[in-house]
């Protein structure tokens, strides 16, 4: 069994520290796989074999030669399986009394190894079926078995409410460069240790039934995606989002001195879902940061984000449309002040009064612009509809020129 070959070096020489007896290890083919004497490790060892055949103890009063020494040698067991033999060197009489306190404890640490192992091995599987939901693609049909399965196998309803969550660790970039000046932060919490333990914690935070996973994305990004088995999951979820991401930040700024930003994308049923809440939650953070770079929760279904979003969500074709109408205004030299004025006026539900008292713009001033705007593209700006184009066309060109400059 290679987990007791991973672990048996470690437990002779801990356990021969503490006892003061030679101790071996060998494998369920009588091969030495730890010993006191390292010259030892890979000598085949005879008795060891009778005890794997016959699941006993055996006795070595003398040693018989230079590879079989006098001592105890008892089974090691896992899952009632024989896996190896447990020898310690020394008069049996002497020995014997320690046997069963080494065999239990060297049967206990196979158990937590493969226990471990067990969990790490379906973490990548999480992380490798999370990776297939997201990028799913309605197009290739042939993975959709492939990924049902690995549901099956984790227990995992895909047809059933959910949404996807990210969590962003701020400022994660300027902490590793601390970390490769020396910050002594980082050497008494070792980065190895940083994604599981977040991800531990943000199991702790989300994870509340089967049905829920949590893994990572990469270093700094966290995914969650949540199950919302009742009528009112969603809106509780969001009622918690904020208690939950307080808890998330008190862990991470106590221990690692950073802090964590989340998205939401929105409800979503059946595979395709999935994969298109995780993208509608990307839009979310990627927009809240552009226009709301100090919030902490950025949420797709937020109407700010929403607006924000719609350049993108238009057609190429429609966009150059829009572009086409607002081009005139787009070419003036104050360009910048005009539309700003005319968004903070549509902004403000396109009533003078209140534009101008949270602008701090007199409105004679706005209603100057106004009409400036109006003479140069040719639309009423006292019609929803021609405002709704410009606003939109606005919105367009920002867009653009957002991209350009990045």
């Amino acid at each position: 069994m290679k987990i007791l070959e991973h672990i048996a070096q470690d437990i002779v020489e801990k356990a021969s520290g503490i006892l003061h007896y030679p101790i071996s290890i060998t494998d369920n083919e009588g091969i030495i796989i730890g010993s006191t004497d390292k010259s030892r490790i890979g000598i085949f060892h005879q008795p060891s074999l009778e005890v794997i055949k016959k699941n006993v103890m055996v006795y070595c009063k003398s040693k018989i030669e230079k590879r079989v020494l006098p001592g105890v040698s008892a089974p090691l067991k896992f899952n009632n399986k024989v896996i190896g033999v447990l020898g310690i060197v020394g008069e049996p009489r002497e020995v014997e009394k320690y046997v069963q306190l080494v065999k239990n404890q060297v049967e206990m640490m196979c158990q937590e190894a493969f226990r471990k192992e067990m969990v790490e091995l379906k973490e990548k599987m999480i992380e490798m079926f999370v990776h297939q939901m997201i990028h799913f693609n309605e197009n290739e049909s042939h993975v959709i078995d492939q990924i049902y399965q690995s549901a099956k196998l984790l227990e995992f309803n895909i047809d059933t409410d959910r949404v996807c969550l990210l969590i962003d660790i701020k400022n994660f970039s300027n902490r590793l460069s601390a970390n490769k000046e020396g910050d002594d932060l980082f050497e008494r919490f070792p980065l190895q240790y940083f994604q599981p333990e977040v991800l531990s914690f943000l199991q702790l935070i989300f994870k509340e039934n089967k049905d829920d996973i949590v893994s990572f994305l990469s270093l700094e990004r966290f995914i969650v995606i949540k199950s919302l088995p009742y009528p009112r999951s969603f809106s509780a979820l969001m009622e918690s989002l904020e208690e939950k991401l307080q808890k998330i930040n008190t862990f991470l700024e106590t221990k690692y001195w950073v802090s964590a930003i989340i998205a939401a994308g929105d409800v979503s049923s059946c595979l395709s879902g999935i994969s298109e809440s995780y993208r509608n939650a990307i839009k979310a953070m990627s927009i809240g940061l552009r226009f709301e770079p100090d919030a902490a929760i950025h949420l797709y279904n937020n109407r700010e984000i929403l607006l924000r979003m719609l350049p993108k969500e238009l057609s190429n074709d429609y966009q150059n449309k829009l572009l086409k109408l607002a081009h005139p205004l787009i070419q003036q030299d104050n360009y910048d002040v005009l539309a700003s004025t005319f968004i903070g006026f549509c902004k403000y539900n396109m009533n003078l009064s209140e534009a101008s008292r949270n602008l701090y713009i007199h409105r004679n001033t706005i209603i100057y612009r106004l009409e400036k705007i109006s003479e140069i593209t040719s639309l009423n700006i006292s019609s929803f509809e021609h405002c709704m184009l410009l606003y939109t066309g606005i919105q367009c060109y920002e867009e653009w020129k957002a991209e350009s400059n990045f």
